[in-house]
Formats: structure tokens, C-alpha cells, sequence
């Protein structure tokens, strides 16, 4: 026996969801093959309430050649004179007989449903279209019935139960569960789905989180690099903008400790301008220290006081 094709297996499929006992390929003893004189089997011979009907399954190869070699115009040809030899057999044994057409594989459930229906109802004597492609045929009641013992070579239906799960497979993925069982499956899967909702929402959360903490983390980088260029600036901005320091002068030890108010001695040990400093101005300078606590200050009070301009330079020394 062959495997069943794709259209052939929905069709199991939906035999044993009817609970429809049927035999595949079955033969019949004057149904023969008249190319090859060897007996013709049909794709679904059905039980229904006793009385025996046929389903065929016809596709594409049933209706145009494959290419247009010899060989195929031949297979053609043998095809369409078993489907003459099947339809003229169910009518002279009145046996209904529903023609599928593959352009309806998408319409199988609807077509077999309502043909089961039209075979328990006696519909007789007439051809019913199901679709544009689709028919059934009806000729004379009674049907003839089903029969004890078919030649067919497979038994309809095959139980497999599953302990673990609580069901029952019957065949080509038709699975039957007990509604306890099912019940408790049921909530399982919702138990499931549960947990996924209340794991995706935590994710979220988490995800949510790392991004707030993500950016804190950010902003405090941020700040600390600008800290860091604050301080690596300052330093640079003080040695460019320095200027003359300002000395701050310490109390000389050797100096009296009572300034002297005022100078009556020579400044200059010449009379030029520039001379050399004598002993005695360079003591009186370094007592100025102990009122004035910048150069620049003892140098205005000299100007000031004595008419004397006393360089910079010099009056530091004269500190030292």
C-alpha cells in the first residue's frame, strides 16, 4: 500500500474526528482495472450506518497530462478509464460515490461532512454538485452495505493511549482525550502562560532598570570628566596669567627692633642718581620691612619721603 498523499492524510484525519469506520484501498471482485485486468482498488470505502460508500481523491494527474510525452498522454489515459471503471461500478451496485476534486483540497471538512450527511439521509437517484469541481452520486436505494469482511489489507483505525498525557491517538495525528484529562491540560497551559506573562513583565522591569541605572552612570562619567578638566585647567590658567608676585617679607634678625623714623645719613655713597647704597640706607631699608610688607611699598615710601628711586632689584637684595 502506498502512503498516503497530503490531501489523502486530511482526509484520514477527518474520517476518525466523524468516527467513521473506513477501509483504505479496499477491492472489490468485479471492480477490475480493465487496461491491466487487475483488481481496482478505491481510496475510502466508509461504514456509515451500515451501508458502504466511496470516496476518491482525484489530483491534478486525474485531469491533464504531466508533459507531453507518450508516457504521460498513457498515464492519463489509464487514469481516466479506472475513474469510468469506479463510477460505473458504485452505480450498477448502488454504492454513493463522491468525486474530490484537488481544487478543493482547502473545502475537504465541509464537502465529506455534508456528503456523510446526504448518505444517512438516503439521497438517491440524483448527482449532487458540492462544488463547481465536486460531485456525489446517488443511484437507488438501498445502498449495498459495508460487509464483514473487506479484502482491503489495513484495519480503519489503530488506538496508541498515552498514559502520561491521558489521551488516545487513533490515527494521523486524531487524538482522543478524556475531559478530565483534557481539563487538567488545559489549565496547565494556562498555568504556562501565566508564568510567561509574569516573566516578560519582569524582564521589562529589569530591562527598564539597567537603562535608568545605565544613564545615572552616564551622567555621573559626565560629571567626573568635568571635574577633571576643571582641575587639569586651573593650574594652566594661573601660569598664564601670573604676574609679578607680591614678596611677603619676613622680620629680618639683625634688624632693630625699633624702626628708624627717619634717614639723616647719605643714600648714595656718590652723588650720582644711581650710586652704590650705603651700609647705613640698606639697614635703614631693611628696618622698613618690619612697617611695609611689599617692595613696591617701601620703594613709594623712599620716593615719597627722601627723593630717592631705589630699583626693584635692589631693594631685594637688600632684604636678602
Amino acid at each position: 500500500m502506498e502512503q498516503p498523499s497530503e490531501p489523502e492524510s486530511q482526509i484520514i484525519g477527518i474520517l476518525n474526528n466523524l468516527q467513521i469506520i473506513f477501509d483504505r484501498e479496499r477491492t472489490f471482485p468485479n471492480l477490475l482495472s480493465k487496461s491491466e485486468n487487475v483488481l481496482l482498488p478505491v481510496d475510502f470505502s466508509l461504514n456509515i450506518n451500515g451501508f458502504l460508500a466511496i470516496i476518491e481523491y482525484n489530483g491534478a494527474q486525474h485531469y491533464k497530462a504531466k508533459n507531453s510525452s507518450h508516457a504521460a498522454h498513457e498515464a492519463l489515459r489509464r487514469l481516466s478509464a479506472n475513474g469510468t471503471a469506479r463510477l460505473n461500478y458504485c452505480n450498477k451496485n448502488n454504492i454513493p460515490l463522491l468525486i474530490i476534486h484537488y481544487k478543493d483540497k482547502g473545502k475537504l471538512i465541509k464537502i465529506i461532512s455534508s456528503f456523510i450527511e446526504d448518505v444517512k439521509e438516503t439521497l438517491h437517484e440524483t448527482t449532487k454538485s458540492y462544488t463547481a469541481h465536486t460531485k456525489g452520486y446517488f443511484k437507488n436505494i438501498p445502498y449495498a452495505t459495508f460487509g464483514d469482511a473487506p479484502t482491503g489489507p489495513i484495519k480503519p483505525i489503530q488506538l496508541h493511549e498515552n498514559e502520561d498525557l491521558g489521551y488516545i491517538n487513533l490515527s494521523n495525528d486524531a487524538i482522543v482525550w478524556t475531559k478530565k484529562e483534557l481539563d487538567t491540560l488545559l489549565a496547565r497551559i494556562d498555568s504556562y502562560e501565566k508564568k510567561i506573562n509574569e516573566y516578560k513583565i519582569v524582564t521589562a522591569d529589569l530591562v527598564l532598570n539597567i537603562n535608568v541605572l545605565q544613564h545615572e552612570l552616564e551622567l555621573k562619567n559626565q560629571e567626573l570628566n568635568e571635574r577633571s578638566e576643571t582641575m587639569t585647567a586651573k593650574p594652566q590658567a594661573t601660569v598664564m596669567t601670573k604676574t609679578e608676585p607680591k614678596i611677603k617679607l619676613k622680620f629680618v634678625k639683625d634688624v632693630k627692633t625699633s624702626e628708624k623714623k627717619k634717614f639723616n645719613g647719605n643714600f648714595r655713597k656718590t652723588n650720582s642718581p644711581r650710586g652704590q647704597l650705603t651700609s647705613e640706607a640698606k639697614e635703614f631699608i631693611k628696618s622698613l620691612s618690619q612697617k611695609y610688607d611689599t617692595v613696591i611699598k617701601i620703594q613709594e615710601h623712599l620716593k615719597q619721603n627722601y627723593h630717592e628711586n631705589v630699583s626693584l632689584p635692589t631693594l631685594k637684595r637688600c632684604l636678602l
